[in-house]
């Protein structure tokens, strides 16, 4: 069938396409006018992001990872309290939000081992003990960071390497020649001691009668043992010109069966001389300097709270903050608590130096128990949990963290001359952090810890003595290690 159009209908399309035509005219006259006339308010602009990511660039943050959710666990320390404080500003900057969970030393390794060995993916970024880097680097839990570090993926304004305190960069970040993370804190083993109590001159008098020395922080382990056994005194004793209402004691210590006892025994061992491995990487567990240490740590305990075969770093920070205490051997990171005016009995009466050392003019030595961020093998966000790292550890953000009581890994937050002037502790610290050593690193660490705190333990509750608990270790050791002897990279 023919198309036929009628003309009526015709002309009724002329019509309208007249009509169109003078509208059009129309609007191409009123375009042209209002671009030649002045606009007291100018004409609105389509929100089209540009705004954010000009503003984005001049901060030097980039929010490419906006909407990314990361998950991170960490030891529930101040650190990490302070951290999460923190944590909107990162989140403001980058558009990434974190997620954090705090766990205890033992388990937090226990989940994180789990999770790894499962490949559950259930974090993406973790603060470990950096005694597990060898193992979880050899199991392939974590990604070596060489690539990322060399092409500065996700940059952070504020935050290089160059500015990370060096004993930790090397103890927290390589194994075997890759990095595998960066330091999360700056955890040091140092000595506290009650310096209102060292400078009493009634007590400065009673100890140069009964010594025949003059009293001061211990700079030896017999000044150290001297001073304990002085100021141990009971109830009705006079302290400092006061009467006590209860026992207070010359040292507190760490004796219960668990990762704290290892790590105290440590600076003692290593000041004696001793140590685990000999300088071929032979166990040396049972040797003559090892045993002379646990004796000598032993001979304290009779001047320690009776609890002490239940203590761990918590209880040994009670104690001193308590005031029912006199010196510790003890992480640098319960500082802080010290010198809380709401938490701490002691505040600004503690003094903070070098750990003793056998003799005079002996090299001294620092336990270190830095803690490191990684990145875990499992993740799908890796270059958001690098800006994460990065954020964490540039100077703006260990600035605050310092300010708020943690403790840093970067050199610009120690030498900040603020901190220097209010903490007592912020200088000793950084010099604790140049004499530090490291505990080993080996992927065996963990049977090493649980084989040596059953044996010291069972010393601190007289069980066994000191030779025959280490010979019992150097045995089950040599055992556990066999394939790994000699040990060549700690």
């Amino acid at each position: 069938m023919k198309n036929i159009i009628s003309w009526p209908y015709i002309k009724d399309i002329q019509e309208v396409l007249k009509r169109g035509a003078v509208i059009l005219i129309s609007l191409i006259l009123i375009a042209s006018f209002t671009a030649c006339t002045p606009s007291a308010t100018p004409p609105a602009v389509p929100e089209t992001g540009l705004e954010t990511e000009a503003a984005t660039a001049e901060s030097g943050w980039s929010k490419e990872y906006e909407g990314t959710t990361l998950n991170f666990i960490a030891e529930a320390t101040l650190n990490t309290t302070i951290l999460k404080e923190l944590l909107p500003d990162f989140t403001e900057k980058t558009g990434i939000i974190v997620n954090v969970e705090e766990a205890p030393y033992d388990s937090l390794v226990q989940k994180v081992v789990l999770d790894f060995s499962t490949h559950k993916g259930g974090y993406d970024i973790i603060s470990m003990p950096y005694e597990y880097l060898g193992s979880f680097a050899e199991n392939g839990y974590i990604m070596p960071l060489d690539e990322e570090l060399s092409k500065d993926a996700a940059p952070v304004p504020d935050f290089s390497t160059d500015d990370l305190i060096p004993s930790l960069w090397e103890a927290s970040t390589k194994w075997k020649d890759k990095i595998y993370g960066m330091p999360s804190n700056s955890a040091v083993m140092m000595m506290f001691y009650r310096k209102d109590l060292m400078e009493n001159e009634q007590e400065k008098a009673a100890f140069q009668e009964k010594y025949g020395y003059p009293l001061a922080p211990a700079t030896t382990w017999q000044q150290y043992r001297d001073i304990a056994e002085f100021f141990t005194r009971k109830a009705g004793d006079t302290l400092a010109g006061e009467t006590l209402t209860q026992d207070f004691y010359g040292v507190s210590l760490a004796g219960k069966r668990h990762i704290a006892t290892v790590l105290e025994w440590f600076n003692y061992a290593w000041t004696y001389g001793g140590g685990l491995f000999d300088s071929s990487g032979q166990l040396q567990v049972n040797s003559d300097a090892n045993i002379k240490s646990l004796e000598y740590w032993l001979e304290l305990t009779a001047f320690a709270p009776p609890g002490y075969t239940s203590a761990t770093w918590d209880e040994v920070t009670a104690a001193l903050q308590q005031g029912t205490a006199a010196q510790a051997i003890t992480w640098a990171d319960t500082a802080g608590s010290m010198e809380d005016t709401n938490a701490s009995k002691v505040k600004g009466k503690i003094g903070y130096a070098s750990i003793p050392t056998l003799k005079e003019g002996d090299k001294k030595v620092a336990h270190l128990g830095s803690w490191i961020y990684a990145i875990s093998v499992d993740t799908q966000n890796k270059d958001a949990a690098m800006l994460m790292m990065k954020w964490a550890l540039s100077k703006s953000i260990q600035l605050q963290l310092s300010q708020k009581g943690g403790l840093p890994a970067t050199i610009s937050a120690f030498s900040d001359e603020e901190l220097n002037e209010k903490l007592p502790y912020w200088k000793q610290t950084m010099v604790s952090l140049e004499e530090s050593r490291i505990r080993p690193r080996i992927p065996q660490w963990g049977q090493i810890s649980d084989i040596l705190s059953e044996q010291l333990s069972r010393v601190m509750v007289k069980e066994v003595s000191p030779a025959d608990a280490l010979s019992e270790a150097q045995k089950q050791l040599q055992e556990a290690l066999k394939d790994a002897l000699p040990v060549t990279a700690e």
